[in-house]
């Protein structure tokens, strides 16, 4: 059971998440927005944040990192109980991935890689998260090849790094303008799925060609 300071520790840094949040996206921007105002708006006092978070960038990472875990364990669920079809199974992981980036302001995911140009500590936690989804995606295929749906010459760590540059360069094309829709860029996802699934499955996406 949870006891009532653990239960304190996590509503206050939920606080302190949603306000951050509000003041980088909506407000000032991550570059303009300081320590003392995410306390204040927070309604906590600097001291106490710093205790929370020491510092801006392990705020944003925590922002980003709280969704990302999600979406990543969800990935990590349809490996237990992937289904049969590959494409669909590829499929599930991919819209996993990319649930979170609906889930915020696209301002937020901006000032994220704006940031990160310039700041080792959010460019490592940035890599981390995309290793991990590597990794996933890895994991996924060497499964298929074990049962037979991936060509045997193909190395799956190579195919994961091949469609999570299309998750990437689709994410990059979401954040590059307004007017592109997230259900557009869903879609446009999974037929870049299939298109590199058709050359390193043993049996091409629909069947014979």
């Amino acid at each position: 059971m949870e006891g009532l300071r653990q239960r304190q520790t996590r509503e206050r840094e939920a606080r302190i998440l949603r306000a951050a949040e509000a003041l980088f996206t909506r407000k000032k921007g991550y570059g303009r927005t300081s320590m003392q105002e995410i306390a204040k708006r927070s309604k906590l006092a600097v001291g106490t944040l710093y205790n929370y978070f020491p510092s801006k960038p392990k705020i944003l990472l925590a922002i980003v990192a709280r969704d990302t875990r999600e979406g990543l364990s969800a990935g990590e669920a349809v490996l237990k109980r992937p289904p049969r079809d590959p494409v669909r199974a590829v499929e599930k992981v991919m819209d996993h991935a990319i649930a979170p980036y609906a889930m915020h302001d696209r301002e937020l995911w901006r000032q994220l890689v704006a940031a990160a140009m310039t700041d080792p500590e959010l460019t490592e936690g940035v890599f981390r998260a995309d290793r991990m989804m590597i990794g996933l995606l890895s994991t996924l295929l060497g499964e298929m090849q074990a049962r037979g749906d991936l060509r045997r010459g193909v190395e799956p760590g190579r195919a994961a790094i091949a469609l999570y540059s299309a998750f990437f360069s689709w994410f990059f094309t979401y954040l590059a303008s307004d007017s592109v829709a997230f259900d557009d860029v869903r879609a446009q996802l999974r037929a870049s799925v299939r298109l590199i699934l058709h050359g390193v499955l043993a049996q091409p996406p629909g069947g014979p060609s």
